[in-house]
């Protein structure tokens, strides 16, 4: 009885330690919405400068708008110039219509209609953050149809939309796109360049493109990001879209500069109008479905 006892005791202590490492490598979600009943778009206004600011208030889950991560908080940045109409060039609204599992849904829809200047964009961004760690996005996103023919016939160098990227204080960036190649086909690209302030030569540090896995145009589909920050080898950018994977870079992704700057979504391209509609959003500081998987279900 007595081994028994000490057996069944040392069967709990394992079980303990076990849980506790377990939970010591648990994601933790600092932030979800689906943009339903309770979440409101305010009036964009004017910051000072050149740009609009619109905020997203509310809640329709534990957590409320705007999105508040690493001592930030965020807000749309409609850059067209202060002086001009916004909405003649960028709309955004919370509208319903059918969701990625067919049922009726509230969604973040935003639309470029025409350039101001050639910067003219509309992210969601999180702006003078201080960088504290692995981050996981992810959220479900529809591009329009034709979307080729949107961007480009592929023959030029305007074929491209961006929806995703960061940037640190100066030296670093990730963008994501949807490129379109000489067959009017649309692919996926990500690279790390130093396209993060406005004095600089130039540099790709790399580049990846993916043409395996199919844009989806006119359908929902899920995105999903992760990245680890370093100098070394064991630096790491995976972005993956319905469950599979796009690119699982692994190399140096950081140079000095600290991340401040994280667009979650974003219309951005050289030609418009384009448009785009994001729902379910959620945001991480690991793998939430264990290291490496994606979450996406249908």
């Amino acid at each position: 009885m007595k081994n028994l006892i000490c057996l069944l005791s040392l069967a709990l202590l394992l079980t303990s330690c076990g849980s506790s490492s377990d939970d010591k490598k648990s994601a933790k979600l600092l932030f979800e919405s689906g943009f339903e009943e309770g979440v409101y778009l305010e009036e964009p206004y004017e910051e000072g400068g050149s740009t609009w600011v619109q905020d997203i208030k509310g809640s329709d889950s534990s957590f409320s708008w705007p999105i508040k991560i690493w001592d930030s908080k965020g807000a749309f940045q409609v850059l067209v110039d202060s002086s001009v109409n916004s909405k003649e060039y960028i709309q955004n609204r919370i509208v319903t219509t059918k969701g990625h599992n067919g049922n009726p849904t509230r969604v973040m829809r935003s639309e470029v209609l025409k350039n101001d200047t050639s910067w003219t964009q509309d992210p969601y961004i999180i702006q003078d953050a201080t960088e504290q760690g692995d981050l996981y996005v992810k959220y479900w996103l529809k591009l329009p149809n034709n979307l080729a023919e949107r961007l480009g016939d592929g023959t030029k160098d305007d074929g491209w939309c961006t929806f995703f990227e960061w940037k640190t204080a100066g030296d670093y960036r990730v963008a994501v796109y949807v490129y379109v190649d000489e067959d009017k086909k649309p692919y996926w690209f990500v690279h790390g360049d130093n396209v993060a302030n406005q004095n600089f030569t130039y540099k790709e540090y790399w580049s990846k493109e993916n043409r395996t896995v199919p844009v989806p145009e006119d359908k929902w589909f899920m995105v999903e990001f992760f990245w680890h920050r370093s100098t070394q080898s064991d630096g790491r950018f995976w972005w993956a879209v319905n469950g599979k994977v796009v690119v699982d870079y692994h190399g140096a992704n950081k140079i000095k500069k600290q991340i401040d700057r994280i667009m979650l979504f974003t219309v951005y391209a050289e030609k418009y109008p384009l448009r785009q509609e994001v729902d379910d959003i959620e945001i991480w500081n690991g793998f939430p479905c264990g290291e490496g998987k994606s979450c996406y279900h249908k």
